[in-house]
């Protein structure tokens, strides 16, 4: 049984889902290694990349003040 596809794309269509990448090495990332919340309405993770150890820090700022 031969594969067919419905249309023909001139390359693979890749998404990143909005996962952060390491700013050392590129690497996108799945998992923080620590998640926390503050009650001034911030989310802070640790980020560990598995392919250069590279650490580092996002926030993510839920509502305004």
């Amino acid at each position: 049984m031969a594969v067919q596809f419905a249309c023909n794309a001139p390359k693979p269509v890749t998404y990143d889902l909005g996962r952060p990448k390491c700013p050392r090495c590129g690497s996108v990332l799945l998992i923080a290694e620590e998640s926390a919340f503050n009650l001034r309405g911030r989310i802070r993770h640790a980020w560990s990349c598995d392919d250069c150890a590279h650490e580092f820090v996002t926030s993510i700022i839920l509502w305004p003040r």
